[in-house]
C-alpha cells in the first residue's frame, strides 16, 4: 500500500509539473510508437546518449531493413552496425536473442501479444529476457502499448531522490516499484515526460536551478542546501 503522505506529495508534484510543462496535453496527441522499434531503441539507449542511440539504430536499419534480417544476421554484423551506441557485445546479442525468442514463441515478429496481457503480466514477459530491465519494459509498454507506467530514467531518478520520494539507497530498478503506486491513476506516462523536462531544464545533476523550481518547497534537497 502506498504511503498516504508520499502519495499526496507525488500528486502535488504531478499537478505542478503538468502546469509547467504540459505533459498531459502532449500525451493526448501522442502517436504510439511501434513496439519492436521502441524495444530495440530502448535497448540501444542504455548507458549512452540519445544521439548515439539514434545513430546506432539508423545504421542497423539501413543495413538490415526488416526485423527478420536483424534476427538472422551474423552477430558480428549487428554488433558492428550498433557499435556507436556502445556495449555492442551486450546489446547486439540481447536484441537478436529476443527476436529469435519472439519468432519461436509466437510465430511472427510482433509484440501484439502484450496487448492481451495485464500490465504486470506484460512486464514479466519482457524482463525475463537478458538485456531488458524494468526501465526498458516500462518505456515499451507506456509509449508503444499505452500502459499507465512511469519509467525511471536518470532524470526521474534524480528528481525523485532529491524531493525525498525515494531514498538514496533505492536502486533504479527498485524505484520503479516504489514510485508506481504513488502516481495518480492515468497520469504516469505524462508524469514521466514532465519529470524529464524538469531534469533537463532545472533540476540538473551538478548545478540545479533551485531558485527557478516549482517544487522547491516540497524538496528535501532544497531544504538541506538552503537551511
Amino acid at each position: 500500500m502506498a504511503s498516504p503522505s508520499k502519495s499526496k506529495i507525488v500528486a502535488q508534484i504531478q499537478k505542478r509539473l503538468n502546469k509547467a510543462f504540459g505533459g498531459e496535453t502532449s500525451d493526448k496527441s501522442r502517436v504510439p510508437t511501434d513496439p519492436i522499434e521502441s524495444l530495440m531503441r530502448t535497448i540501444l539507449s542504455q548507458n549512452t546518449t540519445g544521439e548515439n542511440r539514434d545513430r546506432g539504430y539508423d545504421t542497423l536499419r539501413n543495413q538490415f531493413p526488416t526485423w527478420e534480417s536483424v534476427m538472422r544476421a551474423p552477430a558480428r554484423n549487428v554488433q558492428e552496425a550498433t557499435k556507436v551506441a556502445g556495449l555492442a557485445r551486450q546489446k547486439g546479442p540481447a536484441m537478436q536473442s529476443f527476436l529469435k525468442w519472439l519468432h519461436r514463441q509466437h510465430g511472427r515478429l510482433s509484440l501484439d501479444y502484450l496487448n492481451e496481457m495485464n500490465t504486470d503480466e506484460a512486464i514479466r514477459s519482457l524482463i525475463q529476457h537478458k538485456g531488458i530491465g524494468l526501465k526498458t519494459a516500462y518505456i515499451v509498454l507506456a509509449f508503444a502499448c499505452n500502459q499507465d507506467l512511469c519509467a525511471v530514467d536518470t532524470h526521474v531518478y534524480r528528481v525523485m531522490r532529491r524531493v525525498g520520494i525515494i531514498d538514496d539507497k533505492c536502486t533504479r530498478e527498485k524505484a520503479h516499484l516504489e514510485l508506481r503506486p504513488l502516481i495518480p491513476k492515468n497520469k504516469a506516462r505524462a508524469f514521466h515526460v514532465d519529470l524529464i523536462d524538469l531534469g533537463k531544464t532545472i533540476c540538473h545533476a551538478r548545478t540545479p536551478r533551485c531558485g527557478n523550481c516549482m517544487l522547491a518547497d516540497l524538496c528535501q534537497y532544497h531544504a538541506d542546501n538552503n537551511s
